[in-house]
């Protein structure tokens, strides 16, 4: 329902649909539902990106950057958070993160 949501553009409904998921999960969803997990926090963090809750934008990013296995897995939200800065007028902040995820790319 939240991918259906994001598809429409309605990012504070999909936002509801995938934390009302992320809610559902158990205590070591992590390790037990590694691939769900992935999708739910990361559609919950582009979504709180879209309607500009940056609270949660940074409490999702966090579990990402924590628990996903693989740097391709925590690429897309490195990116989010690079735009999140950008657009908070932090452009400093964002072009060095933005060269860490560059620098690490090229690796």
């Amino acid at each position: 329902a939240g991918k259906r949501a994001m598809g429409m553009s309605d990012f504070r409904s999909a936002f509801f649909f995938f934390d009302n998921g992320i809610n559902f999960l158990r205590k070591n969803h992590w390790k037990e539902h590694y691939d769900l997990s992935l999708q739910l926090f990361d559609g919950a963090a582009k979504c709180s990106f879209f309607i500009g809750d940056n609270e949660s934008l940074n409490l999702l990013t966090e579990q990402i950057l924590t628990y996903a296995r693989t740097f391709q897995d925590k690429l897309n939200v490195m990116y989010i958070t690079v735009s999140a800065l950008s657009y908070a007028s932090r452009l400093p902040e964002s072009i060095e993160k933005g060269m860490i995820i560059l620098s690490k790319l090229g690796q």
